[in-house]
């Protein structure tokens, strides 16, 4: 017990520091850097492991929550640039997931988390329960993420701007307490029937029947968000507790490798949307971006391009990204036991 809370201190004191820094996804990545950083100078380090599920199901109605009547409006307003999105998330994941899968050691189910654009707290919570080299998954995507968080800021300079917290105040508990309740018993359906993620799928389709049927709209406090994502930092950090750092060399390589395939695809089809549509070339950059949207955002309204054009499309991929990859899985597994 005093392990684990040792473990969160660490993290907490991380996720916090990155906070300061002004790092997007602070409270993930610098929980994730710090418990990794402890680890690998030989301080033990650990964490439960029903963390990754409980946070799956929470980031499951997260991302249900985030579907509006406005984004669809947006995106049909949008259309031939949410399209060529389609076709960008597509490029990536076929192109990326061939090259990782002929990498030597790696399993199909690596290859495909690491290739997604983004998304890492929903992948990172996806590979907690399958067979997959977590560890992998987490340097891959840690690469792409850093290299986003600066170089981009680097050449688009970004305006400080306050962050506030909303707390723990919830506006309406008791939709919240059911949407919960109906998502648990989804997910324990979903994982008696082996259907892959199932509480992330359980969360997301019991938001989307409440949403949808009653007419519920409620948010998560933001504090409450952030908790989780200190916790799944500190869950994924732990896995590389009595790590050799020499072990990991080849996993930063290949990660360097998907990340400029990774940009020429997205930076290719930037340049389509930008000669094709007329869109500035910064705009359609940040649209298009592999991930890490807050800074994204922000740097889109920093420069005065059409930040709700950036937002959009960044929400789009996520979304994306989160229902097709369980469907993807679910291809996988089927291929391996036919084979």
């Amino acid at each position: 017990m005093w392990l684990i809370i040792r473990t969160l201190f660490i993290g907490v004191c991380g996720a916090f520091l990155a906070h300061l820094v002004g790092l997007p996804s602070a409270w993930l990545v610098g929980a994730l850097i710090s418990v990794v950083v402890v680890a690998i100078s030989g301080i033990k380090v650990a964490m439960p492991k029903s963390t990754s599920s409980m946070v799956s199901l929470f980031l499951g109605i997260s991302v249900a929550l985030n579907i509006e009547a406005d984004l669809i409006d947006q995106l049909i307003y949008w259309g031939q640039s949410a399209v060529l999105m389609c076709g960008m998330m597509a490029a990536l994941l076929a192109v990326t997931y061939r090259y990782y899968a002929r990498l030597p050691g790696w399993k199909m189910n690596e290859a495909l988390f690491c290739a997604v654009p983004g998304n890492l707290a929903i992948m990172l919570a996806m590979a907690q329960d399958t067979t997959a080299n977590v560890r992998r998954i987490a340097l891959t995507h840690s690469v792409r993420l850093l290299f986003l968080v600066f170089l981009v800021p680097l050449f688009l300079p970004l305006a400080e701007r306050e962050v506030t917290l909303s707390g723990f105040y919830i506006e309406h508990p008791e939709q919240m307490i059911a949407t919960v309740f109906l998502a648990v018993i989804l997910g324990w359906i979903l994982g008696k029937v082996r259907v892959p993620a199932a509480m992330l799928v359980g969360g997301i389709a019991a938001t989307l029947i409440l949403k949808l049927s009653l007419g519920w709209h409620w948010k998560f406090p933001e504090m409450m968000l952030l908790t989780l994502l200190v916790f799944l930092g500190c869950a994924i950090g732990s896995r590389f507790d009595g790590l050799v750092l020499r072990e990991v060399i080849p996993e930063l390589k290949a990660a360097m490798g998907g990340l400029i395939i990774t940009l020429i695809i997205s930076g290719s089809f930037a340049a389509i949307l930008h000669y094709w549509n007329d869109i500035p070339w910064t705009q359609a950059m940040l649209a298009y971006a592999p991930g890490g949207m807050e800074v994204m955002v922000a740097i889109a309204m920093n420069q005065e391009v059409d930040a709700l054009f950036v937002a959009t499309h960044q929400m789009f991929r996520m979304l994306t990204m989160s229902m097709v990859i369980p469907v993807l899985m679910y291809w996988l597994d089927k291929k391996r036991t036919l084979t």
